[in-house]
């Protein structure tokens, strides 16, 4: 419509405006009212308040300024009527209009094509990307000066009263020698001997990776805490895969987990509830490790189920199945941990914060040399130790006494999770619930989706038949313990009820394994088997 029509606007009065010589800017500053657009009105007040209008021949500009259209605008709000901004469309080429380089900084939309994305956003980009990688390698808190070396020993050995048994390292190596040696022949004594001296040595590498953590963002110090927190448990099922002790390797990784969520869980809700009427943790958390723990009984109980429908075929059919089966979701499984992972240690870990957490100065216990030291000399101890560990069991096995299932689901995981179990329920005992609880059922969740898993693959590699076919008896008690642990945490609260039933629970499961006789889904991978092939 041309300017020099007549506006309307209801029973406004009309405003026009004459026709402007060649190559001059027409200003547009009214529109017909409809009866549909709720705007019309809006636009014929904002052409009444315009008083005068500059024209440039040649040339786009902007007719009112930003403080007049700043006024115009509360003036029209005041009538109920939004500012319409008066613009000057030009006759040259569209080639030649545009706004300069700082208004299309200023405003957004209006920079056109030669203005460019603003290079200040490209800068910061990039400190914000550099930014995070530096974070993850920042410490969480400040640290204080590291001590020397000689004081970082000392804080070592001191640093738990369990290290009182790292006597009994040296005695049972002594005693393996003299074993194949002929010297000596009690093998009982090999294994009594090897089982206390793997308490201390998981103390120390706990130890030893808060260390390195301190030292971390948050991030890193939780994956490293990932990847060792269950380090004995994997160093030792790894020396029983490959000594072909199969049951041993299954029973002793579900025993942690056993062990874990009711005898540690139990035991903290139990020493909290003593002190704490009713103790809350989050809700978040508890919630999105009842899923994982089910995601964890699915993938024990499926195989169950596959082999019992497949139990008709011969054997040698059956195997490569479950083989291929079982690895296959073992890939899966390491994939769902990958993601609880970045879940809680990246794009949701506010979830997971504690707020009561301040910003105090955290004091080294042992300088970075010394650290890593510990980890390779712990680690290899550990590993050697573990081989006295398993090769003394066909000693301590006895037809009518114990059993290699009792010995995995129930003693070895004592051992191993000795330190996790300590520190657990010290922090429920000092009211920290949510701490207490992630170090049981974390550690169980880990497991589930790391450990297993992970040996699975290690065995493929290695040509063992080790797969996600366990027991059913012990499928059927990690079912049963996922299920009162859900039911435990379901109201985000606990009490020393709870705990107590726990850990009786785990009493009567202790009491039943031990007339459990060793058989291995029926045999079908038994340890007979691996050392056949």
């Amino acid at each position: 419509m041309s300017s020099s029509e007549p506006h309307q606007a209801g029973a406004d009065s009309t405003s026009s405006a004459e026709p402007l010589p060649n190559n001059e800017s027409t200003t547009f500053t009214s529109a017909s009212p409809h009866p549909n657009n709720p705007y019309s009105s809006s636009r014929s007040a904002a052409a009444n308040n315009t008083n005068s209008v500059t024209q440039r021949p040649k040339r786009a500009t902007i007719a009112a300024s930003e403080p007049d259209m700043l006024e115009k605008g509360q003036a029209a709000s005041s009538n109920e009527d939004s500012s319409a901004v008066t613009r000057i469309v030009s006759s040259e080429p569209s080639t030649k209009r545009g706004i300069d380089r700082d208004q299309s900084s200023i405003r957004e939309g209006l920079g056109g094509p030669f203005a460019g994305p603003p290079r200040r956003a490209t800068m910061e980009s990039r400190h914000t990307l550099r930014r995070s990688f530096t974070e993850l390698f920042t410490p969480e808190h400040r640290l204080a000066k590291a001590p020397n070396t000689l004081v970082s020993l000392k804080n070592m050995l001191l640093g738990s009263f369990l290290n009182i048994f790292l006597v009994f390292i040296p005695i049972s190596w002594a005693l393996r020698f003299a074993l194949d040696q002929g010297v000596f022949k009690n093998g009982l004594a090999v294994f009594i001997t090897s089982f206390l001296a793997i308490m201390p040595l998981a103390t120390i590498l706990s130890q030893a990776t808060e260390e390195v953590s301190l030292r971390v963002g948050e991030t890193i110090g939780g994956l490293i805490n990932a990847s060792l927190g269950n380090a004995v448990e994997l160093i030792v099922a790894i020396v029983s895969l490959f000594n072909c002790e199969l049951i041993i390797t299954q029973t002793s990784l579900l025993g942690s987990i056993l062990s874990n969520l009711l005898l540690v869980l139990g035991t903290c809700f139990f020493a909290g509830g003593l002190r704490v009427k009713e103790q809350v943790f989050l809700e978040a958390p508890a919630q999105l490790n009842t899923s994982l723990l089910m995601m964890a009984v699915i993938s024990l109980v499926i195989p169950s189920a596959f082999h019992a429908v497949l139990g008709a075929i011969p054997d040698s059919t059956e195997r490569p199945d479950i083989l291929k089966f079982s690895r296959g979701v073992s890939v899966l499984l390491l994939l769902i941990y990958i993601g609880f992972l970045i879940f809680s240690l990246a794009s949701h870990k506010e979830f997971f914060e504690d707020t009561n957490d301040d910003d105090e100065e955290e004091q080294p216990q042992m300088n970075m040399t010394s650290v890593i030291i510990t980890l390779v000399v712990v680690t290899v101890l550990i590993g050697v130790t573990s081989q006295w560990l398993v090769t003394a069991i066909d000693v301590v096995v006895s037809p009518g006494g114990i059993s290699r299932t009792w010995i995995g689901l129930v003693l070895l995981p004592i051992a191993s999770n000795a330190t996790e179990h300590l520190a657990a329920v010290i922090f429920a005992w000092k009211n920290k619930i949510q701490m207490a609880s992630s170090i049981a059922i974390g550690s169980s969740i880990q497991i589930a989706l790391f450990v297993i898993p992970l040996l699975v693959l290690i065995a493929w590699m290695g040509d063992r038949p080790l797969t996600l076919l366990f027991d059913p008896f012990a499928t059927i008690l990690l079912f049963l313990t996922v299920l009162i642990v859900n039911f435990a945490i379901a109201d985000n609260r606990s009490n020393y009820l709870e705990g107590f039933v726990l850990i009786m629970v785990y009493l009567i499961v202790a009491l039943t394994v031990w007339f459990v006789p060793d058989n291995l889904a029926d045999s079908l991978f038994s340890d007979e088997y691996c050392h056949a092939r």
